[in-house]
């Protein structure tokens, strides 16, 4: 029989739980810098910009850049008024930036990746990011300003979850096309994913199969089809459009579907229906611009695919009928494989860490790239270093630690490494490294100091070229080993360059020219030369005698192409329009640099000590964010305070509580990060003393003693560790737990005011990387171990002294996983029974053991991936089934029993007994009213014998990954 399955509370339990999971993701934390570095702000007025001091003069520049940034928005958001903190982030080694909005602030994470466009990293950043501050203040108005004053800056937060994201980010991505020059508008790489799915066969994707993602097929990210549907809105819309919707949507959020009816009012369309529209139209313009370029079908040399996509990157030549490269799909983590185009075969050699963007270098037997590696602590650190695998012996070294090196190449004899560096003070520099102790032989700095990418050596052996960037745009540089001389091959510029090598003083490159992605040659004689015609992009080249590979890109996958330098012809610079960008159908709006005066700003320090705390919400309710996520009706009348610091070092709330039962209760919780340990610390006041007697009359009363106390302690230390293709996690603990419960003692015949108990516990996690697909940790081991003592109060309390353990292997079949675990503990009772911190039997409730050991095994599966949907309603991406066996042994066991709403003691059987269970669980992956969060719901059947009847239990989980704007999709 299946108990608490009725449909209407789910609903409605569901609904709740998703609106607090929004809720409490606007409570977003990106991690810590090291403790001891020194910050400096600057104040503008409108921006408070916090960045280390080793960032130097480059602070006064974003801050000079944000303001300027502002004066273009300025076009797009009139009379907007901001204040702001902006904090840069220049010990990380990714290009980011946030905007989260409890606490408000904008996050930047300085650094340029190696796949960027022609646009200062910069100016990027500013109109990027600050487009996001700027849609968050225009909902911070009309009836969410009232809810602000009641609420604080998580009500605006939260009304943001009826914007869709591709409406966020496609804005964004517009508003850095519209004010500059190049921006993602403009570059053919941005938008070759939607633009092979739009006229390829097959078709466009269901809106809502782009708007959450399949596991069947690659979906674009929302940053890429958002901005297609912003933009073709506001050019047959009002310019208006989107800021009438944010609006009504901060004006009536109330009417649960804002944007829907704001574009319906203003522009006869609802999201969907823009959506068809906007591809549509530009499926007919992009199918007529391929006609006109006469794109070409090139021979594909990699295999054929097995899986619904796979791409190839970074292909090198490695020797007769041997090619390497970088291979992607949603079954399986990128590898590093060898293929043999003559048999259309290939082979998995190698399996990296964190690796993007993917670009390999080989040269005798070795094969060279760079991997991006945390700090063990501080999230807001990491390294960026060299990695050689040699294919001969089938073995990976790390070659450089604690380094900045954000691409690399061996030269053609293998002697020597050439990398692109940029140090936390942003110096950017060409290094010459020994490959094989990782010594730095010579640094050279750039010209101007300019941003490096994609170093890559001349066939000879005596030049390196690189893609330069600066506020004129992308060019390409060579660098002399001999004359020790920059020269200038091709100047800055707007075209997208994206590779750039040297065969005989021949340059070849790729390049956005035509509007599309492809590879060119420039001779000697200074004569520019089309090598391919590729309906999509064509990147990655490597030349091998007359040959040249290169990746050539589908909707389906990227494949490994080939064609004949022979096939190289002139370039005739495009004057019929073919190259569609819709950005260049509007008026031209970026400001020159003249017209905007730049302040010297001064900065001054920033005390943490004067920062350390930041009240950014509050609720005129009690309610404590974790308890509401998993039981929305513990919310009770009171208030609460919300805190988080502008470092997010120190986060910390507090509430009063008037409950139930009539009592005056306070709470309050602290979380200190900005040391290597961190602290937490949990304060409750108010609950009804306890007083235990245990049967005992005593000769007197206690003290009295009005409201209990509970004071918890923790201290840990989070690490983490990547190392290549295992992630590793280490936090030991140490917690402290106080209360002042009143116990009568008959062996002392006195009471104890006040027990304290101690747990130390250690956790170690290592896991391999994932795919797409898989449903568990491909491998993984998960150690947690505990111990649990009263050391003053031994005669109330005794100990506790438990083992988890998991262990994760592949299936039988792709994306299958088997779960084995192992759990052990012991108990000493002394005046309480608690509760097994270890797993029972599925099925198997209301037990108590003294000693138990567990045993699972779980195996899981993917059945089929429908992307069914039901209106806007209900999408369904995955359903997946596993099946268990769980057996335990207890002794000394105790059988509880309900009565009067209380558990009590049932029976007790001595000595050694055990428990089993088998099942089925059957789950659906599946999103809720298009809200970009992934719900989890099914069944679970469990058996305690063949003949019995099953028990059934309901499984719901939902994810979140924190409200943020501007969250990269990898």
């Amino acid at each position: 029989m299946i108990h608490g399955l009725r449909s209407k509370p789910i609903v409605f339990t569901a609904a709740l739980l998703l609106l607090f999971q929004t809720i409490q993701a606007q409570y977003y934390n990106t991690g810590q810098d090291p403790a001891s570095l020194k910050w400096l702000q600057i104040k503008t007025g409108r921006f408070n910009v916090i960045y280390p001091q080793s960032y130097g003069s480059a602070g006064i520049e974003f801050a000079q850049a944000l303001e300027k940034a502002y004066s273009d928005l300025s076009a797009l958001y009139p009379e907007r008024k901001i204040k702001i903190p902006v904090i840069i982030h220049n010990y990380t080694t990714q290009s980011n930036g946030y905007v989260a909005w409890a606490p408000k602030r904008m996050e930047i994470y300085p650094t340029p990746d190696q796949n960027t466009i022609p646009l200062d990293h910069k100016r990027q950043l500013t109109l990027h990011e600050l487009t996001h501050v700027l849609q968050m203040e225009s909902l911070n108005s009309g009836f969410s300003k009232v809810m602000s004053y009641i609420t604080g800056q998580q009500f605006p937060g939260a009304v943001a979850a009826f914007l869709p994201m591709w409406y966020m980010e496609g804005e964004a991505v517009y508003a850095e096309t519209l004010l500059s020059q190049s921006g993602r508008g403009r570059s053919p790489a941005f938008q070759n994913s939607v633009k092979a799915i739009a006229v390829e066969e097959g078709g466009l994707f269901k809106y809502d199969k782009l708007l959450s993602g399949s596991y069947r097929d690659f979906t674009p990210d929302y940053y890429q089809y958002g901005y297609q549907m912003v933009t073709w809105s506001l050019l047959n819309n009002d310019a208006q459009i989107w800021n009438k919707v944010l609006s009504f949507t901060a004006n009536q959020p109330f009417t649960i579907n804002p944007v829907n009816i704001s574009l319906k009012r203003n522009a006869g369309l609802t999201k969907k229906e823009l959506y068809y529209q906007t591809f549509d139209t530009l499926t007919a313009l992009w199918k007529k611009e391929l006609e006109i370029s006469r794109a070409v079908d090139y021979n594909i040399i990699s295999p054929a695919k097995k899986t619904s996509y796979e791409g190839y990157y970074s292909a090198v030549h490695a020797g007769t009928d041997s090619i390497i490269a970088v291979k992607t799909s949603m079954a399986n983590p990128s590898s590093f494989v060898l293929i043999r185009p003559s048999e259309k075969t290939e082979k998995k050699i190698f399996v990296p860490g964190n690796f993007y963007p993917y670009f390999l270098s080989f040269a005798q037997g070795k094969i060279v790239w760079v991997e991006s590696q945390s700090d063990p602590r501080w999230d807001n650190r990491n390294y960026s270093v060299i990695k050689v695998f040699d294919i001969r012996s089938a073995t990976a070294i790390q070659l450089t630690f604690r380094s900045r090196y954000l691409s690399a190449s061996l030269s053609p004899d293998g002697r020597m490494i050439a990398a692109s560096e940029n140090t936390e003070k942003n110096i950017n520099s060409l290094a010459f490294i020994n490959p094989d102790n990782g010594t730095v032989a010579e640094s050279i700095p750039s010209p101007g100091n300019a941003y490096l990418q994609r170093p890559q050596w001349s066939a000879d052996g005596k030049k390196v070229t690189v893609i330069s960037l600066t506020e004129e745009g992308e060019g390409i540089l060579s660098y002399s080993l001999q004359d020790k001389i920059w020269t200038t091959l091709m100047e800055e510029g707007m075209e997208d360059l994206q590779a750039s090598f040297l065969r005989n003083d021949t340059l070849f490159f790729v390049s956005s020219a035509t509007g599309t992605d492809n590879v060119f040659i420039l001779t000697p004689e200074m004569k520019m030369l089309t090598l391919t015609r590729s309906k999509f992009g064509a990147t990655d080249p490597d030349v091998e005698g007359d040959k040249v590979y290169f990746s050539n890109y589908s909707s389906s996958d990227n494949n490994i192409c080939s064609v004949s330098i022979s096939e190289a012809a002139e370039y005739k610079e495009m004057k019929d329009g073919s190259a569609l960008y819709l950005i260049d159908r509007f008026e031209k709006k970026q400001s020159e640099e003249k017209d905007f005066p730049v302040t010297d700003y001064t900065p001054v320090p920033y005390r943490k000590w004067k920062h350390l705390f930041g009240v950014h919400s509050w609720m005129p309710v009690y309610a404590d964010i974790e308890q509401v996520q998993s039981d929305p009706s513990s919310i009770r009348p009171g208030f609460t305070l919300m805190s988080q610091n502008q470092l997010s070092t120190l986060s910390a709330s507090a509430g009063y509580e008037y409950s139930a039962d009539k009592r005056h209760k306070f709470h309050s919780r602290i979380k200190w990060e900005g040391w290597y340990p961190v602290i937490e610390s949990r304060l409750d006041y108010g609950n009804e003393p306890v007083i235990d007697l245990f049967g005992e009359t005593p000769g007197w009363p206690p003290s009295p003693v009005s409201s209990g106390l509970r004071f918890n302690n923790i201290v840990y230390i989070p690490w983490g560790f990547s190392t290549g293709k295992f992630s590793q996690y280490f936090y030991p603990f140490l917690a402290i737990d106080y209360r002042n419960d009143i116990l009568y003692l008959k062996e002392t015949g006195n009471y104890d005011y006040g027990q304290t108990e101690f747990t130390g516990r250690i956790y170690f996690a290592n896991y391999h990387r994932s795919a797409y697909r898989d449903i568990y940790p491909r491998l993984g081991q998960v150690i947690d171990a505990s111990y649990e003592y009263a050391p003053f109060d031994d005669l109330v309390h005794g100990s506790d002294i438990n083992l988890k353990s998991i262990f994760y292997f592949p299936g039988f079949f792709s994306n299958h996983g088997i779960r084995i675990r192992y759990e052990t503990e012991n108990q000493k009772f002394v005046r309480y029974l608690t509760a097994n911190k270890i797993h029972f039997p599925r099925s198997h409730d209301n037990i108590i053991s003294r000693e138990l050991d567990f045993l699972s095994a779980d195996y899981v599966a993917p059945l089929v991936y429908p992307d069914f949907n039901i209106g806007s309603l209900f999408y369904l991406t995955r359903i997946r089934a596993g099946l268990f066996y769980d057996y335990a042994r207890g002794t000394d066991n105790y059988y509880l029993a309900i009565k009067d709403g209380s558990k009590i003691v049932d029976h007790f059987n001595e000595g050694a007994e055990s428990f089993s269970s088998f099942g089925i669980n059957l789950l659906s992956d599946f999103y809720l009213f298009r809200i970009p969060y992934p719900v989890s719901a099914g069944v679970e059947a469990a058996w305690k014998s063949f003949t019995g009847s099953p028990s059934f239990e309901f499984l719901f989980n939902i994810d979140i990954y924190g409200m943020n704007i501007g969250k990269p999709k990898r």
